[in-house]
This record gives C-alpha cells, structure tokens and sequence, in this order.
C-alpha cells in the first residue's frame, strides 16, 4: 500500500493534481473508454446526450464513441486542418444544450500535433460541460496543468514514461461523478475494482 500511494503521489504531481484523483487501470485504453462510458452514463439521466470528439482521436477514443453512438448518444465529430489542429472555436461552436462531453487528444500518436488543451478547456468549463483529454503521447514531453488548462479528466498510459505495458491512470477531477468501468472488490477507493498490478504502478 506504500509503494502504491507513494506511487500515486509521484503521478499527481507530473500535472498538478491531487492524490486523491490519481486512478491507477490497466492502460490508456481502459482510462479513455472508463472517462466517457462511465461519465455519460451518469450524465443520459440529465439529458446529457451529446459527445464532442475530433476524427483525429487515437482509436480507444474513436471506438468508444463508435461505441456510444450505437447505444444512443450522437457524437460530433470534428475536422482536422491540413496539420491536423482543431480550434476552440469548433468546439464551442458544436456544442448543444445536451452536450455532456467533450473528449479531445491532448498531442497525436501519429504526427505529434499539440492541441490548443486550455482553451478548450475554458470553454467547457464556461458552459458547464465535462473535459476530457487523452494525454497519453503527452505526459511526460509537455508541461501539463490540469488545473489551469480546465481539464476534468485526464487518461495516461505507463509504458509511454518507460513503465511496464499493462499499466494507465485516469485522472478525475473531485466532484466529477463516474459510473464503474470494473465491478467487484473494491480496490481504487471503489472505483476501479481488481487486484492492484503493483510492480507496473510503481513502474
């Protein structure tokens, strides 16, 4: 339990969070398909319907929300430019009144394009929707502040810093309400339940 928590602390000041919103998972995968499967779950019950997304995600984002259309949700999908940026003017510009996520990739696996994060995150936050980036090609190359760039929920994977394969954290803002991706022990503050994989979380 020390050498997870101390773990959990090293990993929370990487981008300025709290321990307590450290999630240790099993990958990047697991921590982007938990943040919007179990962030809209809850949402649907307000008229939360409506997820926005660019056609430039990694494909953990892009099949979930494939995933989430099949179950009811509309998904907008925005454009990438010639050098594959979005603006926060896109964003804002697709949002409704029962959008309830907007989930784009802080830097890409494949050309290295770096988002305009903090001003997508402002808007949402202005508007009263969730934020979610996938930052996995990001942590640990860029300087990331979740606070002052507005995000709610951030997913990393650990082989990208030279931890194990098999091994992620989702970060999730306090406050911010989830339903379980993983049901059954408990471990993970009730959140995230299976037997810690302790030698890749302390990697």
């Amino acid at each position: 339990k020390r050498a997870i928590e101390t773990a959990r602390e090293q990993v929370a000041k990487a981008f300025g969070a709290k321990v307590q919103e450290i999630y240790f998972t099993g990958g990047g995968s697991e921590s982007d398909n938990w943040a919007i499967k179990g962030s809209m779950d809850l949402l649907k019950a307000k008229g939360k319907t409506h997820i926005i997304t660019t056609n430039f995600e990694h494909h953990a984002v892009m099949d979930t929300c494939k995933f989430m259309e099949k179950h009811g949700f509309e998904v907008t999908w925005l454009p990438v430019d010639e050098e594959g940026y979005v603006t926060a003017k896109q964003v804002e510009e697709a949002i409704k009144e029962d959008t309830g996520l907007v989930t784009i990739m802080y830097a890409n696996n494949e050309i290295g394009t770096i988002q305009p994060i903090a001003e997508i995150g402002e808007i949402c936050h202005q508007k009263g929707i969730l934020f979610h980036t996938d930052a996995v090609q990001a942590v640990g190359n860029i300087e990331i502040d979740v606070v002052k760039q507005h995000i709610d929920m951030l997913s990393m994977s650990g082989h990208k810093i030279h931890a194990p394969k098999g091994v992620g954290v989702l970060y999730v803002k306090n406050g911010v309400r989830l339903s379980n991706l993983v049901h059954g022990g408990g471990q993970e503050r009730g959140r995230r339940s299976g037997t810690e994989n302790l030698a890749s979380i302390v990697g």
